[in-house]
């Protein structure tokens, strides 16, 4: 654990980080070391990196650690096959901890800088120019506190003082070739700067215009394959006019001014394999198939609860330090840090990384620019958006990542069923999407309502959210048949059957150039009916990251749920019901608030979960929060389905006389259902392995009766299935059947759904000709740098490796004489099996819209 900071003699951590490389390269040392480096090493020259830790005002300055591979801290960048998942020279840096007093100096330079923060963190480090390496130790001296910092070991009394705007630059240039496009204008957060925990200035750090160049020739300028070479060929030109520490100090935006503009997406992949080693390989996970060795590298997976150690449950405006202006930020909790068993400094690193370059850098141009563009050309876009990423690439099932294999099932489904046109119907009927659906009785037909959506402004030059669709059960292809669509409402017209014909008539005058909408096709433009099918594809994706996702999984359950369970067993983590969670509740903080930290601090939401501004986004989580409150009980599949009016749909449907199935087939909730059903089993045997049955046994236990009521004080869907479903919840008692219900219910969602709906997504993700998550509002091919980051934010920071539920489980979660290890290898055999023989299960992978069973995480855990 951590020193804490006590007075009078200041103790503070010294983080230091060494190079483990399996090809042998020459450890390296960074500004602070506990042995005198070989005389062998190169010089680090000037180069010099911030590092954030990742609770946020911790500012940490370090010699460039990218530099321990090749001395160069350019070419060790850009070589990213230095760091990829099969190159030998791949580096992990291992952490150590230790207490310490001093500070060292290089012996050609005294020039230093010493940065303070909260939580007993006190870094030195000094520039390095020359080549004979550090001096020996200097002597023992003080941890000042830095001016302008606060915490435990500094002024904890210094005036908060809130940061405020700078006047607006200059109009940018536009940003297009051709036609419309942006021209935008910043302003920084500097007058003044936040200081001393004060707030940072809450508004639009950019403003953007559109802007018009004339007509373009055939509908705008689309790049091909000999451009996208052309750019990447540019980034290993002598004429380069950056730095690398430009990329992290200035950001990609900068780097897209400096050079062309395709190469800006080979630029974001090259660093993205760079933090994918610290992100994704967390403790416990072996890569390269190095088997056990990974050991001496990671340790052991699982790490026993501490028993003592205390965890704090706070509102998110504790951990943010704002609340955005939305109270709902006061009113949800997660815990303030992560337990110490899960800390993870290569994690820590790589965000902290990450975590600089947001912060010192305008992002707008990842998705506020839509130039430039590329054509419906799926294996381009792939090239494109993945090209400098060493670890897999998009033909790969690998770690967590789905590879590119929706674009290929959505051809093939279609082929099937003999219909090439209606993809909306499709997903509805094999995807997570189906989530999203209820069944009217009295029209026979399945409606998607999204017109919720339609209140939220898109980024400027993409087209707006919403719309509604319905839809009819067809079974006359395929095994079990499909929902067609039968209509599409969108941007207030309403498209039907005849307008899907393949031979359908334009009638918009503006594109009276294009006579059906396949024609537009043809021209890399959507169009009519076509545009409305595209931009609800949009807005399901939206809807089920940002409300499904973000929203109902990480901020409603995922780290509230494991700060009550900590905290309630905090003083028996042997108790059975702590064992029974502890998987389920495994790095839950951890992602849950970096999540946050990321996608609304750092704007990362506005290219990773729908077309809309940050702020935008939190206007709709508000206002589902205050419209549509979650229950528990609403979660739980039975009560999912009821409110749905589908649960007639929920088994597998029967074949009438022609050999058909009768009625359409919900398998995503058919195998949640039969996941739930399956958690209710491991439970009971849980109770019976330990208690011998006797609940009451258990209920009455103290650990479970204060988990039972901090659930109810720090979950508000549990206080709201109390006041809206109170049978289902015992009317708030503790209960056999309420325990059941709710432990059964959180199980389901953080494991097999979290799963559907968070890496499942990426068959639609990579997927822009068939599921665009942003569409241009003029429906013209498909903007690069929105898909490009948008790839690599799921690529590198949703599809994390982490546990999954068929490893081998931990010992410490079992009793000692194991007699209930039965019940959770039951569970893992029954899934494994579904697997196997169930094809609702088995068409899945390269074969199906779904991750296959191997791949499902114990937890919200990335």
């Amino acid at each position: 654990s951590r020193p804490s900071c006590t007075s009078p003699k200041v103790q503070h951590t010294e983080q230091t980080m060494f190079n483990k490389s399996l090809s042998g390269i020459n450890k390296r040392p960074l500004a602070m070391e506990t042995e005198k480096p070989s005389a062998e090493m190169p010089d680090l020259r000037d180069s010099e990196w911030k590092l954030y830790h990742p609770r946020r005002h911790v500012k940490l300055k370090i010699i460039s650690a990218i530099c321990v591979v090749t001395g160069c801290l350019g070419v060790a960048f850009l070589a990213g096959s230095v760091y990829g998942g099969a190159g030998a020279g791949a580096t992990q840096y291992a952490a150590e901890q230790r207490t310490i007093s001093a500070m060292r100096n290089s012996d050609t330079s005294s020039d230093f800088e010493d940065d303070v923060g909260y939580g007993g963190f006190c870094w030195e480090c000094s520039e390095h120019s020359g080549s004979r390496g550090w001096s020996w130790w200097f002597g023992w001296g003080a941890c000042p506190c830095h001016a302008g910092w606060k915490g435990a070991c500094c002024d904890i009394s210094m005036e908060a003082v809130d940061g405020g705007f700078s006047d607006w630059g200059p109009q940018g240039d536009c940003d297009a070739a051709c036609g419309y496009g942006m021209a935008t204008k910043t302003r920084t957060c500097d007058n003044p700067k936040p200081k001393n925990g004060g707030r940072p200035c809450l508004g639009a750090y950019t403003e953007a215009e559109k802007c018009y160049l004339g007509p373009c020739a055939d509908g705008g300028p689309l790049y091909g394959l000999a451009d996208v070479i052309a750019a990447e060929s540019s980034v290993f030109s002598a004429n380069v006019k950056f730095t690398v520490n430009d990329l992290w100090e200035k950001g990609i935006c900068y780097i897209m001014q400096q050079s062309d503009k395709i190469s800006a997406a080979f630029y974001n992949s090259i660093g993205s394999s760079v933090m994918y080693e610290g992100v994704n390989f967390v403790r416990g996970f072996k890569w390269w198939g190095m088997g056990s060795v990974g050991d001496l590298f990671l340790g052991e997976r699982w790490v026993k609860p501490i028993a003592g150690e205390v965890i704090d449950i706070v509102p998110y405006t504790a951990v943010t330090g704002f609340n955005y202006g939305f109270p709902f930020m006061d009113d949800f909790f997660t815990a303030r840090t992560s337990p110490t068993w899960e800390d993870d400094e290569g994690h820590d690193f790589a965000i902290g990384m990450l975590t600089s370059s947001l912060e010192n850098a305008d992002t707008t141009c990842l998705t506020h620019g839509l130039e430039p563009r590329f054509p419906f050309d799926h294996d381009l876009l792939m090239k494109a958006a993945w090209d400098g990423f060493t670890w897999f690439d998009y033909h790969e099932l690998k770690y967590a990542s789905n590879g590119d294999f929706g674009y290929h099932l959505v051809n093939q489904r279609a082929a099937e069923h003999d219909n090439t046109m209606d993809t909306l119907g499709l997903l509805m009927t094999e995807t997570v999407f189906s989530v999203h659906l209820t069944y009217d009785s009295a029209k026979d037909e399945f409606e998607l309502d999204l017109t919720d959506m339609e209140a939220y402004v898109p980024l400027d030059g993409y087209a707006p959210l919403g719309g509604k669709a319905t839809f009819i059960f067809d079974n006359s292809k395929g095994t079990y048949g499909r929902l067609k669509t039968t209509s599409i409402t969108f941007g207030g017209v309403t498209y039907t059957e005849a307008d899907f014909a393949e031979d359908a008539q334009v009638y918009n005058a503006e594109l009276d150039k294009y006579e059906t909408v396949k024609e537009a096709e043809a021209d890399n433009r959507w169009i009519g009916w076509r545009f409305a099918e595209k931009c609800i594809m949009a807005s399901l994706l939206g809807q089920t990251n940002l409300i499904l996702h973000v929203k109902g999984l990480h901020l409603e359950l995922a780290a509230a749920f494991q700060g009550v369970t900590i905290s309630a067993f905090t003083n028996n983590v042997d108790h059975p019901l702590r064992r029974l969670l502890d998987q389920f509740t495994h790095r839950s903080v951890q992602a849950t608030n970096g999540n946050f930290d990321l996608l609304f601090e750092h704007k990362a939401a506005e290219f990773s979960l729908a077309p809309l501004s940050y702020s935008e986004q939190l206007k709709m989580i508000d206002w589902y929060i205050r419209e549509k409150p979650l229950s528990m009980a609403t979660l739980s599949m039975d009560k999912f389905a009821e409110e749905r009016n589908m649960a007639q749909f929920s088994e597998k449907p029967s074949t009438g006389q022609d050999g058909r199935p009768t009625k359409f087939f919900w398998r995503w909730h058919y195998r949640a259902a039969k996941a739930q059903e399956m958690y209710v089993d491991m439970i009971n045997c849980w109770v019976d392995q330990n208690y011998a049955g006797d609940w009451n046994a258990m209920l009455t236990t103290p650990e479970v009766i204060d988990w039972w009521d901090k659930m109810k004080t720090y979950l508000p869907s549990m206080a709201q299935a109390v006041s809206q479903d109170s049978d289902w919840i015992s009317g708030g008692a503790l209960t056999q059947e309420s325990l059941t219900r709710v432990v059964s219910t959180i199980m389901t969602w953080v494991s097999h759904i979290h799963e559907d709906v968070g890496h499942s997504a990426a068959y639609v993700v990579y997927n822009p000709v068939h599921t665009p998550m942003m569409v241009p509002a003029d429906g013209i091919g498909v903007p690069l740098n929105s898909f490009a980051f948008n790839t690599n934010a799921y690529r590198t920071f949703v599809f994390l490796e982490r546990a999954k539920l068929l490893e081998e489980p931990a010992s410490f979660w079992f009793n000692p004489t194991e007699s209930d290890k039965v019940c959770y290898t039951t569970m893992q055999d029954t899934y494994r099996g579904w697997g196997q023989t169930d094809d609702a299960f088995s068409e899945c992978g390269e074969t199906g819209f779904y991750s296959c069973v191997e791949a499902v995480e114990t937890s919200v855990s990335s």
